[in-house]
């Protein structure tokens, strides 16, 4: 594995809203026809990164496995089947797949970039939505998800962080553990406990049914702050609130209760049909065509975030993609949620990489020991010119 260079682009943008980890040792510098960038996101099983293609210059989320002690044949297997079914899915409103190589000595797979803050990071930063928004976020939510099950598929993961807001509007991410809707599945797969199904919990099957439930629990979330169950401090304990439906609607408005309780119903045949969800989430008027950020009515704070997402993004869709390793560019550390960097967090300097940090500290240290030997050195020699005068003059 290489460890990029940094050349000397003095266009590249310092970004303080899109998180962008620098490379590192053990990461390509490149899969496929994309070059890497930096890493967007890191998970026990795959890495994220942003590349660029060597080909037209665009950008795209570059995902791949990550294994210790090699790639096995299931992991693989798992890895193929996700890209096959991410490149079943035609709407435009998911990251449409770009490219991928399920084969390669490591698997990967390219799919459309889009800079925008997921639901999970604009409620934790910009605090919840009101009704009218959530309502129409909610029209949205069960529109994707009538285009996936209408192609037999269960995306199985639906929460607020795989839900993209850019000011085009809604989009779905990640089928990591989607499946096709005629295949049974009976092991225990979760994705956040807090927004799984009763029937995943328990390690039943999983069907659109469950997608239903876990868009029930989103909503919840959008208008409230918090998942919709008693808060447990523990995972053991809030799996079995899951299992038994066990939810706590404190403080949900009035008018979204009537909507959002069914979804969450213990029993798979007792939540609405996704067709009849949206029914009841569209207003009058509405064709199925999604909104986009400005008809959703979203809250300004939420405005203000995607529009900075945005700008970064153009920012970086407009570095000169001839460099051979554009400067990887980083939003200060911060926690998983929000994600989003404190007003005074200290920003990087474009145009120096973590090891150019690193060497750079380095040489800071040195300059110091030697000012300080320096300093040492004048004030003995002070020393000694008084004690010679003084001698001098008795």
């Amino acid at each position: 594995m290489n460890t990029p260079s940094t050349p000397n682009a003095p266009d590249t943008p310092i970004l303080t809203t899109i998180r962008l980890d620098p490379l590192s040792r053990d990461d390509p510098d490149r899969l496929g026809d994309y070059r890497l960038i930096g890493r967007l996101a890191s998970g026990g099983m795959g890495r994220l990164y942003l590349g660029r293609s060597t080909a037209d210059g665009s950008l795209a989320a570059v995902k791949t496995l990550l294994a210790r002690d090699g790639i096995g044949a299931v992991e693989r297997r798992r890895f193929a089947r996700e890209v096959g079914l991410a490149q079943r899915v035609r709407g435009e409103h998911t990251a449409r797949v770009l490219a991928a190589d399920p084969e390669a000595a490591r698997p990967w797979m390219a799919i459309r970039y889009i800079p925008a803050p997921s639901l999970a990071e604009l409620v934790a930063s910009r605090g919840p939505a009101d009704e009218a928004c959530v309502r129409r976020l909610g029209a949205s939510c069960a529109a994707v998800l009538l285009d996936l099950h209408e192609g037999g598929i269960v995306h199985r993961d639906l929460k607020p962080q795989n839900m993209l807001l850019p000011s085009a509007g809604l989009r779905l991410i990640d089928f990591g553990i989607s499946h096709a809707a005629d295949v049974t599945r009976t092991h225990l797969t979760l994705g956040t406990i807090a927004f799984t199904s009763p029937e995943q919990a328990r390690g039943e099957p999983s069907t659109a049914a469950s997608d239903v439930y876990s868009l029930g629990a989103t909503l919840f979330h959008l208008a409230v702050g918090r998942p919709p169950y008693p808060e447990t401090g523990n995972d053991l304990r809030l799996l079995a609130l899951v299992a038994r439906a066990q939810v706590d609607l404190t403080d949900l408005p009035a008018g979204l209760r009537e909507l959002a309780l069914p979804c969450l119903a213990l029993e798979p045949n007792r939540r609405p049909r996704t067709a009849d969800l949206l029914g009841a989430f569209t207003e009058p008027g509405w064709s199925r065509s999604l909104p986009n950020a400005a008809d959703l009515r979203i809250p300004d704070g939420w405005r203000v975030l995607i529009d900075a997402y945005a700008h970064e993004g153009r920012q970086l869709a407009a570095v000169d993609p001839h460099f051979a390793h554009p400067t990887v560019v980083t939003a200060p550390p911060r926690p998983t949620i929000p994600a989003q960097p404190s007003v005074d967090s200290p920003r990087r300097i474009a145009g120096l990489s973590a090891s150019g940090w690193r060497a750079a500290a380095r040489a800071g240290t040195a300059l110091t020991v030697l000012v300080v030997y320096a300093l040492l050195l004048l004030a003995v020699l002070a020393v000694v010119v008084v004690i010679v005068v003084a001698v001098a003059r008795d």
